[in-house]
């Protein structure tokens, strides 16, 4: 289970931390920042993940008691052609506007934060077509939803049973 949700970018760890005591009813939650990925630590170690994006004043933070990564990202009304040129031809007819663009990279990017990984060493590894990610062409045993309003995509990957929630 995993609850998602979108706020102001400000005090994102302390919300992380309310969010699995409100919704896993676990207290006394504390934050290893020792690795490239924050993590849990204590009793909460390897039980339940989290992770947290920003974008243009919004974060996402995602809590889960499994392995989790997200992204949020803005609309902005911009076209990505550096980017875009990168893409599979899969990829780049998915891509014919901002938000089909954004959700693609918003899969790749919570992909590589589920999994801690570079985006310099895996982005051009990774393809999003058909609603499914492709690590080195081969089908990446992860779901990635997309949640996406009027001024932003968001995708969640690592777990297909997600609650929007409050903080």
């Amino acid at each position: 289970m995993t609850y998602l949700t979108v706020t102001a970018q400000e005090d994102v760890y302390a919300k992380a931390v309310k969010m699995l005591e409100r919704y896993f009813g676990r207290g006394g939650a504390q934050i290893d920042f020792s690795n490239p990925k924050p993590a849990f630590k204590g009793a909460y170690a390897g039980g339940y993940d989290f992770n947290i994006s920003h974008s243009g004043g919004l974060a996402a933070i995602a809590v889960s008691d499994g392995k989790i990564g997200c992204d949020i990202e803005v609309l902005k009304g911009r076209r990505h052609p550096a980017v875009c040129a990168r893409l599979s031809e899969e990829e780049r007819a998915d891509a014919a506007d901002e938000r089909g663009f954004l959700k693609i990279w918003t899969a790749k990017e919570a992909f590589i934060k589920m999994n801690g990984l570079s985006l310099a060493t895996h982005l051009k590894r990774l393809a999003f077509t058909g609603g499914r990610i492709y690590l080195d062409g081969r089908p990446a045993d992860c779901p990635a939803v997309h949640f996406v309003t009027q001024n932003a995509v968001i995708c969640v990957c690592g777990d297909d049973d997600i609650r929007l929630c409050e903080i």
